[in-house]
């Protein structure tokens, strides 16, 4: 089914299954319907008073969202907010904005509330312990007193205790506010026998469950054989532990289910009403080891899904580190280079199928003033500064906020992305968008904040430079020379030009420009582009030199007749550098980007218009080179490698590229950069030179020939 529409689901963090399953419920069911789930986080819980520093701020700036984008409804998942006041502050735009919205287990009097009944949670426990394992004596730990999921919760216990016709009183129900301390206090109180012991205690939280048990174990305490202990909620630690929770799962899909379903009806869908069973999940906790009824469910398969997905990037992140994108992202020049390295680190997040990086149309602080910059909202016209996936990158592209991304109003399947803010300081840059396949993939952890978090530092580094070069200009303007190099600036090359073409109207010049692309491990005695500068001045005098910018030169010298390609230019350059400098430096000839093009006088009133197109096709080639082929190079090397030494594998250019991580038109650039062709040529030309061999060496039927050099149709092969 093609998306026609696009629900904002807001909630404060993804931290365990529990949100990935709400998520999931909400994205699948609005999915059957075409609507996109866009979901929209400030990635930490934070509390009140943390609301005001700069950071906080920063990232529950995502939340301004809700009066920009195109959305057709919300769910505000307000209950498990942290911060009343970010609450109310969700709840204020909301109101501004004015459109269906549902908010889940938070009563207020503007939008309509969902709350799942959590009686059956315990009461499911509950009566497994009594009728399965005959407990009589049963103590519960539930959450906060007054609060009604808690005391519904509370009350499922009652009902299965009345059910029975177990005697009980207040005394066996201990509040406690879903964290450890209760649970702990109750179990030392149980172990020094302040507290009678009892058969089994229901917990109403898995966390409450988990601490219950490790405190029962290290005071001597046996479970489940002294006593039995549950829990409830079906997070991730109930089957963590040496002693796995017996718990109750698909509260938070039953919740999501509810709030969908609400919302599509309020937009206006014909929606059925399916409900989601709750499932209790058997561990060992409760004794069902001991009697032989664990069993295989669908809740349990899903947490453990999710812990598998854990440990893969895990895995991946083993490659990668936070250092590496920071180092990368803070050497960035221009916009370009924080684009290029956005992509080349896109494989740092290994589950996602697509990045999007959307700036303000005025993400960069004003350079005449920069006390002027933005701190808060988003801009009505956005730049995508990179849309990577395995299919296309695109980049540099004006939209208009309302849609969000780009990509949304392309025809599309309805897809799943998460929102963050991306910001430095008080400045909002804009905002990063990562689509997943399914919710269970959506990992928000440190390494991610750090991952968005550097994304700015690079976008912070290239508007300080942009300042700096802001006020060389100015210094600049005066004068026909760049100072620090001692030879001219833009202004000065081009009046060169034109007095040099005026003089010899016959001539032809060869106009190049060059740039070093540094290694990021590798400290110059000379800054690269200095040892150009010299060994090129060294060289030949007659050559005329001037700097573009901070990272590019040019270098003008009057034509002998040879047409030079790039290759041949940079392999000229390094020579040059490392004859001048005696070996003491090297510059490596695969690292030298060279633009070149011959003029003449005919071009004598657009030279300032083709040093821009030069410039900005040489940035283009130095993105291409730095975020692609030496972060890649290895892996392309070993590529080809396997490509010639097993010809006879089913080759494919799309599982080769979901492998690398890039998309096919990177791809294809970097294989041409680093060897000369394509991969669909080199497949073929391993398959035809092995079968050269094997029909010159060897007796082998053509038909085994075939299929030994990856030809499964003979004919064709003969062909």
């Amino acid at each position: 089914m093609e998306s026609k529409g696009r629900i904002g689901l807001k909630i404060p963090h993804v931290t365990d299954n529990m949100d990935t399953d709400l998520i999931d419920i909400i994205h699948t069911t609005a999915a059957e319907y075409g609507y996109d789930t866009l979901v929209i986080s400030g990635v930490i819980n934070y509390v009140d008073d943390m609301l005001e520093g700069k950071y906080c701020k920063g990232q529950t700036n995502i939340y301004d969202l809700i009066l920009y984008g195109g959305f057709d409804g919300f769910i505000f998942e307000a209950n498990i907010f942290c911060s009343e006041k970010q609450r109310k502050i969700i709840l204020e735009l909301l109101r501004k904005r004015d459109i269906p919205t549902v908010v889940v287990n938070y009563e207020q009097q503007y939008f309509p509330v969902i709350s799942a009944d959590e009686t059956l949670l315990l009461r499911m426990t509950t009566e497994h312990l009594i009728k399965e394992h005959n407990c009589r004596k049963l103590y519960c730990i539930g959450g906060y007193k007054g609060h009604i999921p808690s005391e519904e919760r509370i009350n499922g216990f009652r009902q299965a205790m009345d059910s029975a016709g177990l005697e009980y009183d207040e005394s066996c129900i201990f509040y406690g506010d879903y964290w450890r301390f209760v649970p702990h206090s109750v179990a030392v109180d149980i172990a020094e026998g302040k507290l009678e012991k009892p058969d089994a205690i229901v917990c109403g939280s898995d966390i409450m469950a988990v601490e219950l048990s490790r405190t029962l174990i290290e005071n001597g305490i046996k479970v489940p054989e002294d006593i039995k202990v549950t829990g409830c909620d079906g997070r991730i630690i109930s089957q963590t532990e040496r002693v796995t929770l017996t718990t109750v799962s698909s509260q938070s899909k039953l919740n999501g289910m509810i709030a969908v379903r609400k919302l599509l009806s309020m937009i206006g869908e014909e929606v059925t009403d399916d409900s989601v069973p709750l499932e209790l999940v058997i561990g060992e906790s409760c004794g069902c080891a001991e009697k032989g009824k664990l069993c295989r469910s669908k809740s349990l398969s899903d947490i453990r899904e999710y812990a598998g997905n854990i440990f893969e990037m895990l895995e991946h992140r083993r490659t990668s580190s936070h250092g590496e994108i920071n180092r990368r992202m803070s050497e960035c020049s221009n916009i370009y280079d924080v684009s290029g390295t956005f992509l080349g680190c896109c494989y740092m997040m290994p589950t996602g199928i697509k990045a999007e990086l959307c700036l303000c149309d005025d993400w960069c602080r004003n350079v005449s003033n920069p006390l002027i910059y933005r701190r808060g909202g988003y801009s009505d016209k956005m730049i995508l500064a990179m849309e990577a996936d395995f299919h296309e990158c695109n980049q540099m592209i004006e939209y208009n906020i309302r849609d969000i991304f780009p990509s949304l109003k392309k025809p599309h399947t309805p897809r799943l992305t998460i929102l963050s803010s991306i910001h430095y300081k008080g400045q909002i840059f804009g905002y990063v968008g990562f689509t997943y396949r399914k919710a269970a993939h959506i990992i928000f952890d440190e390494f991610y904040m750090t991952w968005c978090d550097s994304v700015a530092i690079g976008l912070n580094s290239v508007q300080n430079k942009m300042y700096k070069d802001y006020v060389n200009k100015r210094i600049e303007s005066l004068s026909e020379f760049a100072p620090v190099l001692g030879i001219y600036n833009r202004r000065g090359l081009i009046s060169k030009l034109v007095s040099l073409m005026a003089e010899n109207n016959s001539s032809e010049y060869l106009l190049t420009l060059v740039s070093y692309i540094k290694e990021g491990r590798v400290r110059y005695n000379v800054p690269p582009v200095n040892s150009i500068v010299n060994a090129i001045r060294l060289s030949n005098e007659d050559y005329i030199l001037a700097s573009i910018n901070e990272e590019i030169i040019a270098a003008v010298l009057k034509s002998d007749g040879r047409k030079y390609t790039s290759v041949e230019l940079a392999a000229d350059i390094s020579t040059k550098v490392n004859a001048s400098y005696r070996g003491a430096i090297e510059l490596k000839t695969d690292r030298i980007a060279v633009i070149s093009k011959y003029i003449t006088s005919a071009d004598i009133f657009e030279i300032d218009t083709l040093i821009t197109e030069l410039t900005d096709e040489l940035k283009g080639k130095m993105m291409s080179l730095s975020s692609g082929m030496f972060s890649y190079k290895d892996r392309f090397i070993a590529l080809r490698d396997d490509i010639f030494r097993h010809p006879e594998k089913e080759w494919n250019i799309e599982t080769i590229i979901r492998s690398m991580g890039i998309s096919k038109s990177h791809f294809q650039r970097i294989y041409k950069e680093l060897f000369d062709t394509s991969c669909k040529e080199e497949i073929i030309t391993s398959r035809i030179e092995k079968a050269k061999w094997l029909l010159e060496n060897t007796i082998i039927p053509v038909t085994q020939i075939a299929e030994q050099c990856g030809y499964l149709n003979s004919s064709h092969f003969i062909r």
